[in-house]
């Protein structure tokens, strides 16, 4: 029989070994995440800890397991800030310093074992994580991204270079916007955080973070090898501030959003844009069936005015070959004769 739910709790050790123990008085955990979690901790305190962070990390959770999640967190947005996105690059997630570590461990809620807690203890589970993010590569036969997306998909888009294209339609001169954005974390909710370019590159400015500007910008780079424009806005130093576009300047980056996503920039813009088929005009007219006796007007068939109806794709429609419709058709309004008597 499964254990409830509410007796599942996490305990520290004398030793520094994290595990899940059965409590009377422990806090409920989600039912949907029961299962989950205890069988991750039931192969060790990295593996536990890879879930947590990895799996629930948009759930809400008790003081003591929203703790170690956020542990847990901690080491995701390193690995993916950090890494340029190979294989082996696991090993280069340095651990926070000594004041994010006293930090997490002045944060820390009351908790089995809470008096074994120290920094060396926080430095021994890091280690944990990334060790079972390795056995788990390794087992999957894949790369780090790959493996990150299919195991752990909220953390697959933090990291990235954003290229955003908007709509702007209080601008009639230029209709669409462009911005550049880096995801640095996950929110409470699971969703990216992206602030500009040129901030990421700020904050990763000092000296524990001097390899993290030149992965952050290698995308980019390779995005500039294959688009001329790209490399002019580079070497412009554009690409660091918003920027006003026109309708030629969004067919140019829609057209080439295949090879910037080939160099791994995560091209942004509304769902409804892309895709979609050039607008054709459609008549359509109905002819009546029904035959009625006699002489007259009511004998003869009946049909109804044709109407033309013309659905415009927006300017983001970019089928092979076809040109967007870039107008919407207005509605013509036929006024008729009042029925007034004069």
């Amino acid at each position: 029989m499964k254990p409830p739910a509410a007796f599942l709790a996490l305990a520290l050790s004398p030793a520094g070994h994290l595990s899940c123990r059965l409590e009377p008085e422990a806090a409920p955990l989600p039912e949907a995440l029961h299962d989950g979690i205890a069988a991750a901790f039931a192969q060790g305190a990295g593996p536990g800890l890879l879930h947590l962070g990895g799996v629930c990390v948009a759930s809400a959770l008790p003081p003591a397991w929203a703790w170690w999640r956020d542990w847990a967190v901690r080491y995701f947005t390193a690995l993916c800030t950090t890494q340029p996105g190979d294989e082996g690059a696991t090993a280069a997630v340095p651990p926070p310093d000594a004041a994010a570590l006293r930090a997490q461990l002045l944060n820390a809620p009351p908790m089995a074992g809470a008096e074994y807690l120290s920094v060396e203890v926080l430095l021994a589970l890091w280690q944990s994580i990334k060790a079972a993010l390795h056995a788990g590569c390794a087992a999957s036969g894949l790369p780090l991204p790959q493996f990150l997306a299919s195991h752990y998909p909220a953390w697959k888009l933090v990291g990235r270079v954003h290229f955003n294209l908007a709509e702007n339609r209080k601008d009639p001169d230029a209709p669409f916007a462009f911005l550049a954005t880096y995801t640095t974390r996950l929110s409470a909710h699971g969703k990216a955080q992206h602030v500009p370019l040129s901030q990421a590159l700020k904050e990763f400015s000092g000296t524990r973070k001097k390899a993290q500007p030149l992965s952050l910008l290698m995308p980019v780079q390779r995005a500039a090898a294959d688009c001329a424009w790209i490399a002019e806005m580079v070497e412009a130093g554009e690409i660091y501030h918003p920027l006003r576009w026109e309708v030629p300047d969004a067919v140019r980056f829609l057209t080439d959003s295949p090879r910037m996503e080939a160099a791994g920039i995560v091209v942004r813009m509304p769902a409804q844009w892309r895709g979609g088929r050039p607008a054709r005009p459609r008549v359509r007219a109905a002819l009546g069936s029904q035959l009625a006796g006699g002489a007259g007007l009511s004998a003869m068939p009946w049909s109804s005015p044709p109407t033309a109806s013309c659905r415009a794709p927006r300017p983001w429609a970019r089928s092979a070959g076809a040109w967007p419709c870039w107008t919407r058709p207005r509605r013509s309004r036929t006024r008729w004769p009042s029925r007034r008597a004069r």
